[in-house]
């Protein structure tokens, strides 16, 4: 039987939280260990994770129909290649509106695609009430609460509203602003990177965004083999 296809949604309905540098360290996480991903991002005005991969990467304005299938139908294609999709805040409400419409979850599980929540947690009212409201209406989603300290510090202070167990939380920590300069700089690749640090690049910064990113990618594996392993009990 074939695994199941997984579908991130990197998503929060306030802005400014670091969607696009979460996609982007996922889509970084798959390539550095030898997969691709299918990628779309729903900011047609300012494509960050489009720009970053435009290999990978498709451009998904959510406002229209068109938009909408190049959206909604490649992630109900179960290929075992994981997809990423960069939530821009201001089409959080129309998405999750538009799979409503199209009962895009109960589509999903019957054509094998588990569909996975990243949510970047703020502690804004706004934040809690929607990911409550998320939580209620899909029980069986898997909802990763994700606080990003270089953003808006202290995930754990926050984490008690949201009622999420602690084994159902990523975190990405603050990076020096040197090593942001370095990571933001144009076609930059986190993964080739890891593959072969820039020989001109300061074993300072080499030794801070290694251990930087290490932190996370382990996060990312550990969440993998937790899936891996519900689903061998699952199927046996």
């Amino acid at each position: 039987m074939r695994s199941r296809t997984l579908a991130f949604i990197v998503c929060s309905p306030t802005g400014r939280v670091g969607n696009t540098i979460l996609a982007r360290l996922l889509a970084d996480y798959f390539l550095l260990s030898g997969r691709s991903f299918v990628g779309f991002d729903t900011d047609a005005h300012e494509p960050g994770f489009a720009a970053r991969f435009p290999d990978e990467v498709v451009v998904s304005d959510l406002t229209t129909i068109q938009g909408q299938m190049g959206l909604i139908d490649p992630l109900l294609v179960a290929d075992g290649v994981p997809k990423i999709v960069d939530l821009w805040h201001r089409s959080f409400d129309g998405f999750f509106t538009l799979l409503e419409h199209t009962d895009f979850m109960a589509e999903a599980r019957g054509q094998g695609i588990e569909p996975v929540l990243l949510y970047l947690a703020d502690g804004s009212p706004r934040s809690i009430d929607a990911a409550g409201r998320l939580a209620d209406r899909y029980p069986d989603l898997q909802i990763i609460l994700v606080g990003n300290d270089g953003t808006v510090p202290g995930l754990e202070s926050r984490a008690q509203f949201y009622h999420y167990p602690q084994t159902r939380t990523f975190k990405i920590a603050a990076l020096d602003p040197v090593l942001r300069q370095t990571i933001d700089e144009r076609g930059f690749s986190l993964s080739r990177f890891m593959m072969m640090p820039p020989t001109h690049m300061s074993i300072v910064v080499r030794a801070g965004l290694r251990e930087w990113l290490w932190r996370i990618f382990s996060q990312f594996k550990s969440f993998e083999l937790r899936m891996t392993l519900e689903e061998t009990e699952h199927l046996g």
